[in-house]
């Protein structure tokens, strides 16, 4: 079996010339497949035939023997799971912060209607003596008054003046209090949803052609297109966003996901890779992503 090839060629010839890492050997080896999908493994034991003389039967056997369905429904179960986790985590947090900006903004109105308080209170009612005084002024003829009156009443309306810009000023700072902690909130619950986004396990898009197939793959933040013709497994790297363009022929094509379609007619197929996930697109929404173009 595939020990034994290890053990005749060493692990260090066999990765060099195969291109498979040490782990995913050692879990062939070990006959531990729950990490690959179907079209991985059998990928791999093609590369195994290819490269080496060797019978590989046992290896074969133990793949056709593997319960590939099973295993699918399996990793479907445990990403609703995770998305549900990750909602209700959502839901709490963003609770959590409502209830944060509501008492927030009860603190903050409590401080204002004491400053309000304060400044009412800071000015002393008139007494009776004042209120006769200014009684009996009114009632006597107009006077011319003198410098130093002149005077004295314009500090008076200085210091009136003083004092309702320091309350302006501290209303404004409350103001401006208000619109600073709706900021850090609002700024908060975007870090969190950032945070809270369900994690994308990373793993490579295989395409594994039956009969020899061309394969076209552009990468849609550089622009980059690569094509070849190939009859065997072909791994496109996941992570970011990517358009996968087929000839006709028999092939199949699976996702981090568990996703795998599988293709027997004389038709191209067009395909969007995203983060893990591949899916089919029609020729139109292809050429929308890719500017208009076909190819």
């Amino acid at each position: 079996m595939l020990d034994q090839v290890i053990k005749k060629y060493t692990i260090e010839v066999v990765i060099s010339r195969t291109k498979i890492s040490k782990r995913n050997l050692e879990k062939l080896s070990y006959g531990q497949f729950e990490d690959f999908t179907r079209p991985q493994a059998y990928g791999f034991l093609k590369i195994l035939e290819r490269e080496f003389d060797e019978d590989f039967s046992e290896l074969r056997a133990a793949l056709d023997a593997w319960d590939w369905q099973s295993q699918m429904k399996q990793s479907e179960i445990f990403l609703d799971a995770h998305k549900e986790e990750s909602t209700s985590n959502k839901r709490w947090i963003v609770a959590l912060l409502v209830i944060v900006t509501a008492l927030m903004a009860f603190y903050l109105f409590q401080q204002e209607f004491s400053t309000q308080e304060q400044v009412k209170t800071a000015v002393p009612p008139l007494s009776v003596e004042k209120k006769q005084e200014e009684h009996a002024t009114k009632e006597k003829p107009l006077e011319t008054s003198t410098p130093q009156t002149d005077l004295n009443q314009s500090e008076a309306v200085v210091e009136h003046v003083d004092e309702n810009g320091s309350e302006m000023e501290g209303q404004q700072e409350v103001v401006d209090q208000v619109e600073q902690n709706q900021t850090q909130v609002q700024a908060a619950e975007s870090v969190t949803e950032e945070e809270t986004k369900p994690y994308v396990p990373i793993e490579n898009t295989v395409v594994t052609p039956l009969v020899k197939l061309w394969i076209g793959v552009i990468d849609l933040k550089t622009k980059k297109r690569l094509a070849k013709v190939t009859d065997q497994p072909y791994e496109i790297e996941s992570y970011g966003k990517k358009l996968l363009l087929t000839g006709h022929g028999r092939f199949e094509v699976s996702d981090a996901f568990g996703n795998l379609f599988k293709y027997n007619d004389p038709k191209k197929h067009y395909f969007l890779i995203e983060d893990g996930n591949i899916q089919e697109i029609d020729l139109k929404t292809f050429k929308a992503l890719n500017g208009g173009r076909g190819w």
